[in-house]
């Protein structure tokens, strides 16, 4: 018969203690490698970039989203006379357009090419305004009234917004 052989209490315990020891330098030795590797993974994740190209490519965003303005003259006319107080109404505009700053030349070779039509336009719009319209503090439909012409003869390079440098009802 084979009969267990007992063995001392003390080897027993070394033998976990060993077990349990080589288990630590194990899950040790398995952190240090990725400590080593980190820091060489995102070097190689990370790239080379040039500062120079960032720094162009920020100021060309920038300067296609900043607005010019242009623009697009002086302007009186006389409103037909009020049918309750028999009052004329005379209007002096000085108007202007806000362009995206990249075609700002382009708008204004195409003004100077059709200033006429643009300045004919813009009367009969201001022409057509009610009294209602101009009392209108922000001028919402006689601004828009008027960009739709602007952008009408000007198709190249349209015009994304409408001012006004100065503005007489008398």
């Amino acid at each position: 018969m084979n009969v267990p052989v007992a063995r001392p209490a003390a080897s027993i315990e070394a033998t976990i203690t060993i077990m349990l020891h080589s288990t630590h330098l194990q899950r040790r030795a398995a952190r240090i490698d990725w400590r080593l590797l980190l820091p060489l993974a995102i070097g190689f994740l990370s790239g080379c970039y040039d500062g120079q190209a960032l720094l162009q490519q920020a100021q060309s965003a920038a300067i296609s989203t900043t607005l010019a303005e242009v623009d697009l003259g002086k302007f009186r006319t006389t409103l037909p006379r009020d049918a309750n107080t028999g009052m004329f109404t005379t209007i002096e505009l000085h108007i202007f357009g806000t362009v995206p700053r990249t075609r700002l030349a382009a708008v204004e070779r195409q003004l100077g090419n059709d200033e006429y039509r643009v300045r004919h336009e813009t009367l009969t719009a201001v022409r057509q305004s009610t009294r209602d319209e101009l009392t209108d503090p922000a001028l919402a439909k006689l601004r828009a009234r008027i960009e739709d012409v602007v952008n009408k003869v000007l198709t190249d390079a349209p015009v994304e917004g409408i001012g006004f440098y100065q503005l007489t009802l008398r």
